[in-house]
């Protein structure tokens, strides 16, 4: 089975999505330095992509979500790492738990979509960007 990380673009009634800052720096294969991403993780064994990217962003945000659909499924050309991404509605307003991954998320943060190109060093996808709306 391939191993896929799943990612989730979790929207707030604001408009605005939630990303997460990286406590370690890493550098993509392609050199950028990778610090904010939205949130996610690497699918295990006998799990959906669905109820991984549901377990990544709980763990990560402490937000409770619904996948409602895969928006795109690609090679990240920064990381090589296959990424399906997943337009998520947030089930609460408030999140639900603490950060339970204090030791790889330093911070979490809702910005407006048009705000993400202050945040990230790497390749946002185009299909992404579409539901975004972003240009």
């Amino acid at each position: 089975m391939a191993r896929f990380v799943s990612i989730g673009i979790v929207l707030n009634n604001k408009g605005e999505v939630l990303i997460v800052k990286r406590r370690q720096k890493e550098i993509t294969l392609t050199g950028k330095e990778f610090v904010w991403s939205f949130p996610g993780g690497v699918q295990e064994k006998n799990e959906t992509r669905e109820e991984r990217v549901i377990k990544e962003v709980l763990l990560e945000t402490g937000y409770k979500v619904k996948p409602i659909k895969q928006i795109h499924l690609r090679i990240h050309p920064d990381t090589y790492v296959l990424i399906a991404y997943f337009l998520c509605k947030l089930e609460n307003d408030e999140p639900v738990q603490e950060i339970e991954e204090k030791d790889e998320i330093e911070e979490i943060r809702w910005v407006k979509p048009e705000e993400l190109k202050k945040y990230f060093t790497t390749d946002l996808d185009l299909e992404v960007k579409k539901v975004l709306n972003i240009q």
